[in-house]
C-alpha cells in the first residue's frame, strides 16, 4: 500500500495499528501494510468495524486488550489480517472481510481513483 495510505490508516487507528512501532521480531506492521491500494477501502472498513466491536465490549483503547494488528497483507490474493486480544466478533469481521477480498483486486484500476477506494 502506497505511504499516502499508510499513513491515514495509522493515524484514524493509531491503537489498532501501534505495533508499527514495534522491533520486527515483535510484530510485521512497521513493514505497513503489505497489500495494494485496491483493499484501502476494505482495510479501511475491517478497521472502523474491529475499534467498534471492541468498544461495545467495553475495551477501551490505550488498554492491554485493545486489539492489536500485527500483519495485514494479500496472500495468494486474499486478505489476512493477523490480530492480538482478537475475540469471536472480531474474528468474524475478519473471515468476512477476508472472503470479500478473495473477488477483489488489491491494485486499483487506471481509471480508479488514484488512492484506491474511498471508504464511507
Amino acid at each position: 500500500m502506497n505511504p499516502h495510505n499508510t499513513q491515514k490508516l495509522w493515524d484514524a487507528f493509531p491503537y489498532l495499528y501501534r505495533g508499527r512501532h514495534l522491533p520486527a521480531s515483535a510484530s510485521a506492521m512497521p513493514r505497513g501494510f503489505e497489500c495494494g491500494d485496491g483493499w484501502f477501502g476494505l482495510v479501511w472498513d475491517l478497521s472502523r468495524q474491529i475499534e467498534s466491536a471492541a468498544r461495545s465490549e467495553g475495551r477501551v483503547p490505550q488498554s492491554a486488550g485493545w486489539p492489536e494488528a500485527t500483519q495485514v497483507k494479500n496472500k495468494l490474493g486474499t486478505l489476512r489480517f493477523h490480530l492480538r486480544h482478537g475475540t469471536d466478533a472480531t474474528r468474524t469481521l475478519i473471515n468476512q472481510a477476508q472472503r470479500l477480498s478473495h473477488h477483489m483486486d488489491d491494485m486499483p484500476s487506471p481509471t480508479s481513483p488514484k488512492d484506491g477506494y474511498a471508504p464511507n
